[in-house]
């Protein structure tokens, strides 16, 4: 932590990039589209790994799950034609809705702000997908919250998750001694985070996520892979917030996250995981 400004460009330099060939879906995108806007790592590149595995049909029902600001909803609205539900815990329904207003998706996209663990004003087998980008882990790592969601979803419907998450298992000596570049204390006004125990602890690897949806018995896991290319998303998202002066905080620590989990297990990468509601 607490690199000099030059310390900190020296590495960057090094960084790579994303293959924006690999993704045709973001031709018509720039790079301030692909990050800005978004909570945890990934950005677009993530959204799209994500939905490339669902089979959505013109005028789908969606519920974005922990939609942040909307990027996602919109995404989903222009690019396949769904009707979009989009539900976030902090981002104000009626910012939401502005925002989709603005961009012309206002008869598409509808906006609630709720805790996701809280019963869901939705009729039963009510959406045919459900989008969660960046937000499953902090509340959905168990089967009972399963129970609370998939009950809306259709049979056969399919449930996509995607985030930040780790290549292995923290160990009972990590559990107990967490390594400090994922035990910290946030800025001034959330000093009182326990990022730990309210993060890192949650996300797990991909392997434990696989086991908890296939053994609910609820789902039936079509996909569950880490995503070969994650270090030079993650290593673009740091490049972009330098650059753009976002949260030097978060540049500082994901660069030692980073360079820690060269040498060093577990170490930060992403995952996409779909799965069918078993009918």
């Amino acid at each position: 932590m607490n690199r000099s400004v030059d310390e900190i460009e020296t590495i960057i330099s090094s960084f790579g990039k994303p293959d924006r060939s690999d993704y045709p879906e973001l031709d018509k995108y720039s790079r301030d589209e692909c990050y800005r806007d978004f909570f945890g790592g990934g950005g677009l590149y993530l959204a799209v790994e994500m939905l490339r595995t669902l089979r959505l049909k013109l005028d789908d029902l969606v519920l974005d799950l922990g939609c942040g600001k909307g990027a996602t909803s919109i995404f989903l609205a222009k690019h396949y034609g769904v009707q979009v539900v989009a539900l976030d815990l902090w981002t104000s329904a009626e910012h939401l809705n502005e925002t989709f207003k603005a961009q012309e998706y206002a008869e598409r996209i509808a906006a609630i702000q709720m805790d996701a663990t809280q019963p869901l004003p939705f009729p039963e087998n009510h959406f045919d997908a459900i989008f969660c980008m960046n937000s499953f882990n902090f509340y959905g790592g168990t089967v009972d919250f399963l129970k609370h969601l998939l009950k809306h979803l259709k049979p056969g419907g399919q449930l996509c998750i995607g985030s930040e998450v780790l290549s292995s298992e923290f160990t009972e000596e990590q559990i107990a001694n967490p390594p400090p570049v994922y035990a910290f204390r946030l800025p001034p006004p959330n000093e009182h985070v326990d990022v730990f125990e309210d993060d890192f602890k949650k996300q797990h690897t991909p392997g434990w996520w696989h086991n908890l949806f296939q053994a609910s018995g609820l789902l039936r896991v079509e996909q569950c892979r880490e995503l070969e290319n994650s270090s030079v998303i993650y290593e673009e998202l740091v490049r972009y917030e330098h650059e753009h002066h976002i949260d030097p905080f978060d540049v500082q620590i994901c660069l030692d996250q980073i360079e820690w989990g060269r040498s060093n297990q577990p170490r930060k990468t992403l995952f996409v995981l779909t799965a069918t509601k078993v009918s």
